[in-house]
């Protein structure tokens, strides 16, 4: 059965079905579909004709990251306009709580919650919504969301939803605990996991999830790190640079990463050997006096592509390429490009 249709009759907490797909939660813990488990379960006792899961930021857009039975031309609407009238998302950036939330609930309450049942509730065909938030890091949390076509959630549906809250949050608790400890052990031995070696988790959007002490101690003390990142977080393919102190390293996650779906994780790894004759300040300055083109444009040149090829991959002509180069020159105060490579080539050891 689909968490996604209609049920006649809801599914009792007593009934043999509630506790197998309770089951089938526990078990897919640490996996990709752990959260349309989650909303499979909250599905089978509240009787609803749709379904949504958002992920939802203080600082960042909306991010829709599954649909059962909603058309695409509502998901794609609801991407375009949707989410800035979305009352559930403002109600998050305005208080950040975990629970359970009806829309009839909101009302009025703000201009979003207004709007939004003007615009897009009547375009997608919803009545009414019940969403349950669950915290994850970096002021983010998952929306699950059921919707009606006709009528509101009654009283004991809602009721139904915040009994069972604390056992669905318990869960997805459980599911952020295992995905963290996978992230300890992904390389080097457990005494090099990642809770002690500095890390950061950056959304797809570059908003911070997470960053541990370590990563915020080393940042204080090394300014070359944080312009360095910028680079790293802009550039496919590139995956190692060298601060002053220590080698900077990062890989994307897929869009099915539930702490930050789309974005990108950054370790340090302490420098092999003493780099004091190496001016590291330096690169980390004209990073900095870099635009976002100039910085792709940087590291593709870096990576041994001719004009061409840079032209091709960004999608820009031979001469605007031309042209950002001798900005670059300026910039790094070199007259050519052998000698912005070799300026340039310790701090990016891979490229």
């Amino acid at each position: 059965m689909s968490d996604g249709v209609q049920l006649s009759a809801p599914v009792r907490l007593t009934d043999g079905a509630w506790f197998a797909q309770l089951g089938e939660v526990a078990v897919s813990i640490g996996s990709d579909d752990f959260h349309r488990k989650l909303l499979h379960l909250a599905g089978l006792c509240i009787r609803h004709d749709s379904s949504w899961i958002i992920r939802y930021s203080r600082v960042a857009p909306p991010d829709v990251l599954y649909t059962s039975r909603v058309p695409a031309e509502i998901v794609a609407f609801y991407n375009e306009k949707g989410q800035y009238i979305d009352p559930f998302s403002a109600r998050w950036r305005r208080t950040g709580r975990p629970g359970v939330l009806t829309l009839s609930e909101l009302g009025t309450e703000s201009t979003e919650a207004v709007l939004y049942t003007k615009i897009f509730t009547p375009a997608a065909k919803i009545a009414d919504e019940i969403g349950m938030f669950f915290s994850t890091v970096g002021h983010c949390c998952f929306g699950l969301f059921l919707e009606r076509e006709r009528g509101s959630f009654s009283k004991a549906d809602i009721e139904r939803a915040k009994l069972i809250f604390p056992a669905l949050e318990g869960y997805h608790r459980s599911h952020l605990g295992q995905l963290f400890n996978h992230l300890r052990y992904t390389s080097g031995s457990e005494e090099e996991g990642l809770v002690q070696r500095p890390t950061l988790i950056r959304d797809r959007h570059l908003v911070e999830v997470f960053s541990n002490a370590s990563w915020r101690e080393a940042v204080a003390a090394d300014d070359t790190i944080f312009p360095l990142v910028e680079a790293l977080g802009a550039a496919d393919g590139l995956e190692t640079l060298q601060t002053r102190d220590y080698t900077l390293r990062t890989e994307p996650f897929d869009r099915n990463f539930p702490l930050a779906p789309g974005g990108r994780i950054f370790t340090l790894e302490a420098a092999s050997a003493p780099r004091e004759e190496i001016d590291y300040g330096a690169a980390a300055q004209i990073l900095r006096t870099l635009t976002p083109r100039e910085r792709d444009i940087l590291i593709l040149t870096m990576k041994g592509q001719a004009t061409g090829q840079i032209a091709q991959a960004l999608g820009i002509s031979k001469g605007t390429i031309k042209n950002c180069k001798l900005r670059i020159y300026r910039k790094a105060l070199v007259s050519s490009e052998r000698d912005l490579v070799k300026k340039l080539t310790p701090f990016f050891p891979s490229a």
